[in-house]
């Protein structure tokens, strides 16, 4: 009997557990790591850039299904955010301070229309987001 009922479990044990690792795969597919690396026209080295959330303007969304992600915190030059896989649109002001011990006002804005919308298909991806200056 006890055979029998360890024949019984031992199948399904094993379903479960190809069932659970079938979803963990199928999540990595869905999903891009974005590391975003800022850059300004002068070739400045940011040391850390907050994105001005408060802001209607600031945006980093899916153009799919129209689902809003939030920025990092960008450190030494980079940031790294997990999206959807997709198309996306990405525009923000920020508080950009430098290495020099200086701070600045900055907006990215390449990005922020459909026909410039940016493509992240790939398991990882990188983007270069050109800032402007605000005064």
């Amino acid at each position: 009997m006890k055979l029998r009922t360890l024949t019984f479990l031992l199948p399904l044990l094993l379903l479960g557990q190809v069932c659970a690792s079938c979803e963990d795969n199928a999540d990595q597919l869905l999903f891009c790591d974005v590391t975003l690396m800022p850059a300004l026209p002068d070739g400045r080295t940011i040391v850390r850039m907050e994105v001005d959330t408060t802001l209607a303007s600031t945006y980093l969304r899916n153009v799919n299904n129209r689902q809003n992600y939030e920025f990092p915190i960008f450190v030494n030059n980079r940031g790294t955010v997990r999206v959807q896989k997709g198309v996306y649109l990405i525009s923000f002001d920020a508080e950009a301070s430098f290495s020099d011990g200086t701070s600045a006002r900055v907006r990215c804005f390449e990005y922020s229309n459909a026909e410039r919308a940016v493509s992240l298909l790939g398991d990882t991806e990188a983007v270069v987001l050109n800032l402007t200056l605000i005064k």
